[in-house]
């Protein structure tokens, strides 16, 4: 991640961004904001069986293959099999894999690592009394809504933003099918993304919309038998996120390899990704013009990062030096 409302307020900045070209061919940008979950849409699929461990750790793991491997492989295969059936004429499709799918992952490679290294953790651990990397991305979705759209998300009903208006085409589950299983094996990830897009809106108003407060006590108590839930309520002061800015550009080390500093802070990390990102989504979208849909082409736009680690893919992601990591 960065959290569901973060990607979501990048999807609708990319396109200012973005040339006229490219926007000539996005008729209907804005009716696919829902897009811009990406992978994450494996972590959404049947988001209330929460409780189901087993269930759970499958959701998981299927998007962590997504997160941080064969990232290139994946939009060729995509546009490959896009290409071979007519799909890439269709809006939706290329929509989807451009200003959606590889936009969340770039946004994410760019910004994770710096996630991590101030949350002190990544992934949901017993050890520890609470998932703080999640509770962290709670606190910048909250901070971006009131930067960007002024509202208090404590009172705000976000989750009719996330009420998707048009029917997803039949074409973009065929080509997410068949890519999906081609690159990684996962059977039906195309019908599994259309469910967790019709999802959404109910994870929004059952886990992040918390009006009164309610929901926080509520998954605050129930952390230690379900970690993670005190990272669900939007109903959090918005000066808790200071601490997670950077904005007096203070060093900080990359989560696997101490070397590699930096004193970027979390916006400069987010406008990289927009300047860097729409450069990318308007070369994919010439050459999807062009129907020269070549392996190498798309190789030369996409960097191969993992979205976890903002490297290489495919290297084992295992945080070093925790001493230096803010508690």
């Amino acid at each position: 991640m960065p959290g569901p409302k973060t990607h979501d307020i990048f999807y609708h900045q990319l396109k200012k961004k973005l040339n006229t070209n490219t926007l000539s061919s996005f008729k209907n940008y804005d009716d696919y904001s829902v897009f811009a979950q990406g992978h994450d849409f494996f972590i959404y699929y049947n988001f209330y069986k929460i409780w189901n461990q087993k269930k759970l750790d499958q959701n998981v793991q299927e998007s962590v293959l997504l997160q941080e491997h064969k990232f290139q492989e994946f939009v060729y295969n995509y546009l490959k099999s896009a290409s071979n059936s007519g799909a890439i004429e269709d809006e939706q499709t290329r929509l989807f894999i451009g200003p959606g799918y590889v936009m969340h992952h770039i946004l994410d490679a760019y910004t994770h690592p710096y996630i991590i290294y101030y949350a002190g953790d990544h992934t949901r651990d017993p050890k520890n009394k609470t998932w703080q990397h999640g509770i962290v991305e709670n606190l910048l979705d909250i901070y971006m809504m009131n930067k960007y759209e002024f509202i208090d998300p404590k009172t705000y009903p976000v989750h009719l933003e996330f009420e998707q208006k048009r029917k997803i085409s039949p074409s973009l589950v065929d080509t997410l099918n068949e890519s999906l299983e081609e690159t990684y094996g996962i059977a039906n990830g195309g019908n599994k993304i259309e469910i967790a897009i019709w999802q959404m809106p109910l994870f929004m108003k059952t886990l992040k919309f918390d009006k009164h407060g309610i929901k926080k006590v509520l998954f605050d108590s129930l952390d230690p038998l379900l970690k993670g839930t005190s990272s669900f309520s939007y109903h959090r002061d918005i000066e808790e996120v200071s601490p997670y800015l950077n904005e007096k550009h203070e060093v900080w080390l990359h989560p696997m390899y101490e070397s590699i500093q930096s004193t970027e802070s979390f916006m400069d990390l987010y406008n990289k990704a927009l300047e860097n990102g729409s450069q990318m989504v308007d070369s994919l979208e010439a050459l999807c013009q062009s129907g020269r849909v070549h392996r190498d082409d798309i190789y030369s736009i996409i960097p191969n990062i993992a979205s976890t680690y903002g490297l290489e893919c495919g290297q084992e992601f295992k945080i070093k030096n925790k001493k230096y990591f803010k508690k």
